[in-house]
């Protein structure tokens, strides 16, 4: 049987690529986490985004895309490059000292405020059904959080702000010209990532790295290029409701990983919280599908 036998054609395609997508965006963000105890933020990130922007500058050349290397600049692809680097930043720190399962539970409350923004903010209709599912969600952040001055983790607002500006940065990319590739818009972002944490590591300090943190920031590299590329095709095999709500699995899977490796597991007020964040998330999805409002995001 053929690798293309196996992985079919449409939706199961697209299904197999964003699960993978998600398994690798996970493992990243593990590795990270694990060498943070010998290696500084800013290095950690310098390193990952300089190898994975060797990786995607390869692929780009490859396609032929390094040709329209130019659009770079368009300044709507800075300005996405420029909230995701704040936000990754953001979600980095916050992940090095918060237990990774309840990292990416607050992350996946993006969807969530997403709706809330567009309603506020652009005054697109959002029914009662999907105000109660934004209500519901933002209530299962504060569960997971747990704002209470005994057990507050001040590392959670950072995670919030971090999904504020991947919500900021999602709102910028649906208005980037559709004729600028993918890849431009992915090598503009870990590009800008490289260059910044490579000016803050070298200031702060360079630090001798062992074969472990080698090992692991190189592995770390690959895993979110490939990601990115993955989740890129899977987009263009599947239909968007199909695979949207398989990000959800990425949340059992940082939960897997929390507890095995470092024996994290969620109290009874998170649990809860996490279950609330991805109910609401889901049923604003199928209301979205429902009103025909889904398009396929740009990554």
């Amino acid at each position: 049987m053929t690798l293309d036998q196996i992985l079919g054609t449409g939706n199961r395609r697209g299904i197999i690529f964003f699960l993978l997508a998600i398994i690798l965006f996970v493992v990243n963000e593990a590795l990270c986490k694990l060498v943070y105890d010998t290696v500084p933020a800013n290095q950690i990130m310098a390193v990952r985004g300089l190898i994975a922007t060797a990786v995607i500058l390869g692929i780009a050349h490859a396609r032929g895309v390094t040709r329209q290397i130019g659009m770079m600049v368009d300044r709507r692809v800075l300005l996405r490059a420029t909230t995701d680097l704040a936000g990754s930043y953001l979600y980095m720190i916050a992940l090095f000292h918060m237990p990774i399962g309840n990292m990416m539970a607050i992350n996946m409350a993006s969807p969530l405020m997403m709706t809330a923004v567009v309603a506020v903010v652009l005054r697109e209709p959002v029914g009662w059904r999907r105000w109660g599912a934004i209500v519901a969600g933002f209530l299962g952040v504060l569960l997971v959080v747990q704002p209470r001055a005994e057990n507050f983790n001040a590392y959670s607002i950072l995670a919030v702000g971090a999904v504020i500006c991947i919500v900021v940065r999602d709102l910028v990319t649906r208005r980037i010209d559709a004729a600028i590739p993918s890849l431009i818009v992915i090598l503009t972002n870990v590009g800008m990532m490289a260059v910044v944490a490579l000016g803050l590591a070298l200031v702060e300090g360079w630090v001798a790295m062992g074969w472990r943190e080698s090992i692991f920031l190189t592995l770390s590299a690959l895993f979110i290029a490939a990601g990115y590329q993955l989740a890129v095709e899977a987009f263009r095999h599947a239909e968007v409701p199909v695979i949207v709500p398989l990000r959800y699995t990425g949340l059992l899977w940082a939960l897997l990983l929390g507890w095995l490796v470092w024996g994290d597991v969620p109290n009874d007020l998170a649990t809860a919280g996490i279950v609330l964040i991805v109910a609401s998330g889901l049923y604003v999805f199928h209301r979205e599908r429902v009103r025909g409002r889904l398009t396929p995001p740009k990554i």
